[in-house]
């Protein structure tokens, strides 16, 4: 039996450290927008079905992905990750396969790589699979905590790791593929961060370990495809490993 997946892409933030003006999904990379980028390549992998979360400038991610065959969901307040994928519910109501969230300013993941993702995410029988890379640089990214068996026991955001977990280096690449039962049934019970009042897809992580469903991962061999596009220097170190890839090919 083939389990179907659908992709959720978050596109509905600000992209306040490239200068919050424009849909930061939207901004073009060597002449395509970063968004039709992962679109492309989700199609290639034939997933059955593609939602985006739109939100900040939603008229603009429209209009620029009217020729996309892409359902959208709309994030009305911008509360997490997490309540982004909630918004998707009523679109995935009469879906039952596997749910892949990536992120909209992730876009060069490589098909390779998803095909992997879902291959494990098959083969483990697991509830979710992690995206995760070893990078030199973990600054800014949530680290990839296991025990001495190597399972994994939680996800540590940069800003809340202590010293010696700041040194390990497999990251958190924001991609996952979920069963979708269970993601939804997580969602319904994390609570939003008492700070920034924020639900955060992470917390669905921990629900499934505190709950005991099975969490596995796949490593990236290349973890330039998980560069996320946060800064103008991100742009530049983006354009630059595509036009590598490009020449490779």
């Amino acid at each position: 039996m083939i389990v179907q997946t659908a992709a959720i892409i978050l596109a509905a933030g600000y992209g306040k450290r490239l200068g919050g003006e424009n849909q930061k999904t939207l901004i073009r990379i060597l002449g395509k927008p970063m968004l039709c980028h992962l679109i492309g390549t989700l199609k290639y992998c034939n997933i059955s079905k593609i939602i985006v979360v739109i939100g900040f400038q939603k008229e603009k991610v429209i209009e620029e992905l009217k020729d996309e065959d892409v359902t959208f969901a709309e994030q009305t307040q911008l509360l997490g990750t997490g309540h982004a994928v909630m918004m998707t519910e009523g679109v995935l109501s009469n879906f039952s396969g596997n749910v892949l969230v990536l992120y909209g300013d992730v876009p060069f993941l490589r098909a390779e790589t998803i095909k992997a993702l879902r291959q494990t995410h098959k083969n483990t029988l697991a509830d979710c699979t992690i995206l995760t890379a070893i990078v030199n640089n973990p600054d800014g990214y949530g680290r990839i905590i296991r025990n001495k068996s190597g399972e994994i026991i939680r996800i540590v955001e940069h800003i809340n790791a202590n010293d010696q977990e700041k040194q390990i280096k497999e990251i958190n690449a924001g991609v996952y593929i979920f069963v979708k039962g269970a993601l939804f049934e997580a969602l319904g019970r994390i609570k939003p961060d008492p700070v920034k009042r924020e639900y955060y897809l992470t917390d669905v992580i921990a629900d499934f370990i505190a709950n005991g469903r099975k969490v596995v991962s796949w490593t990236t061999p290349t973890p330039e495809e998980t560069i996320g596009i946060n800064t103008p220097e991100d742009l530049k170190k983006a354009e630059q490993y595509l036009l590598s890839r490009r020449i490779k090919i």
